[in-house]
């Protein structure tokens, strides 16, 4: 199944004059099958046409293991209002709140998977890329969230690496026995190949699709459980080698604009760009996965058709 990244955002429908017509006709004239849909807190489904979305992005909270465990957490969480609007609450159920409403969005939409981030980061660690928490600890702590949320029968439920701590699929350990925890039955793992590079904090396109094909070989038979690949890629070499604590001080001293400084640090490592090494083909075909989702990032309408055009063509699509 060949899908696409979108959300349902004003920003994104506007694209298309027609709407969610229109973004059919592309995806239709492009050999696709459907959409990953984003929701960007619009809750809003009713006018996505039936059977567009194949998967849904589930809620994503980059920061939360401190206020989830009740620890100090007012660094990046300084009042009511910022866990308000972060969580939707001030109460770490807020969280398990978040995920049952997506969960019942999955089921009304009939998509054929969910994705669920598994990491977490402090704001000043994302500044640093120094960590004093484990991939451990994040994995257990997110279990009590999904064994909670997850129960019955529903869409598959595959969980995303990030290259902060969590689910890095570094250690296969770890990985399998946090498998063995979920005890949501439908279950899996979507590989996204940006992130994977990333963790490797490499200095070139080869090097990253190297270190993938490296780490797949090191999962060894585990790697059955990877059932999607997010695919797209980044440039961000230059700027993972680079220091980036002044940037964590701009954040800390205009409290009204840390939104932006934050947003464009991250976007600035995770640029969901086309994979354009030929190489991801052998990715393809060594993970033999059910969904291959092209997750780019575009400023326009025409921009992003086209990165997702490039992207189809290195896959053989079009």
């Amino acid at each position: 199944m060949i899908l696409c990244n979108f959300s349902n955002t004003n920003y994104h429908l506007n694209w298309y004059k027609d709407g969610w017509d229109g973004l059919t006709e592309f995806i239709d004239k492009n050999k696709m099958d459907g959409i990953e849909l984003l929701l960007h807190g619009n809750e809003d489904v009713d006018h996505i046409p039936k059977g567009l979305v194949k998967g849904l992005h589930l809620s994503y909270f980059p920061t939360w293991l401190e206020f989830y465990k009740g620890e100090a957490y007012e660094l990046d969480f300084p009042d009511d209002e910022s866990l308000i609007r972060t969580f939707g609450g001030t109460n770490p159920l807020s969280l398990h709140d978040r995920f049952k409403r997506d969960f019942e969005i999955a089921k009304k939409l009939d998509v054929d998977y969910m994705v669920y981030h598994v990491s977490h980061v402090r704001l000043k660690d994302a500044f640093s890329f120094e960590f004093t928490y484990s991939d451990k600890e994040v994995l257990d702590h997110t279990l009590k969230i999904v064994n909670d949320v997850f129960k019955g029968k529903g869409p598959r439920l595959l969980f995303e690496n990030l290259w902060w701590p969590g689910l890095t699929l570094d250690n296969r350990d770890l990985l399998e026995t946090f498998l063995d925890g979920v005890k949501y039955e439908n279950k899996g793992i979507m590989l996204d190949l940006s992130h994977m590079i990333l963790k490797g904090y490499l200095e070139n396109e080869a090097d990253g699709l190297a270190y993938i094909l490296d780490r797949l070989d090191h999962l060894g038979d585990a790697i059955k459980w990877i059932k999607g690949l997010h695919i797209n890629g980044t440039d961000s070499f230059d700027y993972m080698q680079k220091n980036h604590l002044d940037k964590y001080k701009e954040f800390k001293e205009d409290p009204k604009e840390n939104f932006m400084v934050i947003y464009e640090h991250i976007s600035s490592m995770d640029k969901h760009v086309p994979l354009m090494d030929p190489r991801l083909n052998e990715i393809i075909k060594k993970v033999d996965a059910d969904y291959h989702m092209i997750e780019v990032v575009g400023k326009d309408r025409e921009t992003w058709e086209s990165y997702v055009k490039e992207q189809l063509k290195v896959i053989n699509v079009l």
